[in-house]
């Protein structure tokens, strides 16, 4: 069957971002866009005078309507435009299928690789496609046979990062080669890490934390150490490795808990000598008395929270939450700060930090500060999607 094509008239001064290639497609670039129904749909961009600027795709996702994918007119949008777009960033990664040293990298990274709304990450020949709107859904099978002609794989899954009528999408994750027997253990800079590919959405391994994880077993020796939004517990494992004299680990789920054990325990670590906390990490930082002191201290927040007990977004209330964990931090300690949130870049994230210090009248000396990972480009227009972190030390 077609796939249905729309004509879609951009606002005058919208053009220029259009052919300078600004790959996400919002609503407030068109003269109208309530035309635009069918997910995956083509959508042919144009002047008021009808002449050609790019072919993108619909796909609602939280910002936007959906992805630039071209400015040629003569481009087919087919297995060939996949294969070409994926083999380009394979040729991007040939650093990382050539270190013995790390086993699982992001091998597509949506718009900075050419498609926005698709990543593809490699776990030890494992591949995850993640699609994350229903449009570019509708491309699966063109997407996973020009992975399958262009790789070596042990096997490949998917996830669907979306919901169809306010519900996830539900299905076998499994889609070619030989099911992993999972969870399964793979390398990341000498470090054991364990990680799923068959359980839902989340694979209990946060590749993006890469350099996260070095840092923290870099700086954790004889240190007291607190993570805060512990998730995994790959961070707590990270610290213990490094030398670190106790940790505590707070995430509000049971799950969370018990992947913290599995990696303690992959490394001979005893869980039963550590503090590992199933309860809300806000509400632990809220009830800290003044005793409550550590030389180290993680805060990987969610970007958003919206429950009857709590409202936090990230990008209003963040520097009030980094004050909080500046009295959690003995002086002379060491306090790392991350977010995933995508509406804003480093630099205002770095604003945030020092105003933080400052409304306390604090001062604090930077140890490190992330930069962007090689396997994650991302677009100049959209740089503040990627991850922020910073360590500082508490004078």
């Amino acid at each position: 069957m077609p796939r249905e094509i729309y004509p879609v008239v951009v606002k005058t001064t919208a053009i220029e971002q259009i052919t300078n290639g600004q790959p996400l497609l919002y609503k407030e670039l068109f003269q109208k866009s309530n035309h635009l129904k069918e997910a995956g749909a083509l959508l042919r961009l144009t002047t008021e005078d009808k002449e050609y600027l790019a072919t993108g795709y619909f796909g609602k996702q939280e910002k936007g309507l959906g992805w630039l994918l071209s400015t040629d007119e003569l481009q087919d949008i087919d297995e060939t435009f996949f294969k070409e777009k994926i083999e380009v960033a394979l040729d991007r990664r040939n650093d990382f299928f050539e270190n013995d040293l790390i086993d699982t990298f992001r091998v597509f990274n949506g718009s900075g690789d050419g498609i926005g709304g698709l990543t593809i990450d490699c776990f030890d020949h494992h591949y995850l496609i993640t699609f994350e709107n229903e449009g570019i859904y509708s491309f699966k099978q063109d997407i996973v046979s020009a992975l399958e002609s262009l790789i070596h794989f042990k096997s490949i899954y998917e996830k669907r990062a979306f919901q169809i009528d306010g519900q996830p999408v539900k299905g076998d994750d499994f889609l070619a080669g030989e099911r992993g027997d999972f969870p399964e253990v793979l390398q990341e800079n000498g470090l054991p890490l364990l990680y799923h590919l068959d359980a839902g959405m989340r694979t209990g391994l946060d590749i993006q934390q890469r350099e996260l994880r070095s840092i923290v077993k870099e700086h954790a020796a004889n240190r007291r150490v607190l993570n805060l939004f512990s998730d995994t517990g790959t961070l707590t494992a990270s610290a213990l490795l490094g030398g670190a004299t106790e940790t505590t680990s707070v995430d509000f789920s049971t799950r969370s808990r018990n992947k913290t054990i599995e990696q303690l325990e992959l490394h001979q670590l005893d869980p039963a000598t550590q503090t590992i906390l199933v309860q809300d990490a806000f509400d632990y930082i809220d009830q800290a008395d003044k005793k409550t002191r550590f030389d180290f201290v993680i805060v990987h927040p969610p970007a958003l929270v919206k429950t009857q007990a709590r409202h936090f977004r990230a990008e209003v209330d963040l520097t009030a939450l980094i004050q909080q964990t500046i009295h959690m931090t003995h002086r002379g300690g060491l306090l790392l700060v991350t977010t995933d949130c995508p509406l804003f870049d480093q630099v205002r994230f770095m604003k945030m930090v020092d105003q933080a210090f400052k409304k306390l009248r604090q001062t604090y000396d930077i140890v490190w500060e992330s930069t962007p990972l090689p396997d994650f480009p991302e677009h100049p227009s959209l740089k503040e999607v990627a991850l922020k972190s910073v360590l500082v030390r508490r004078k």
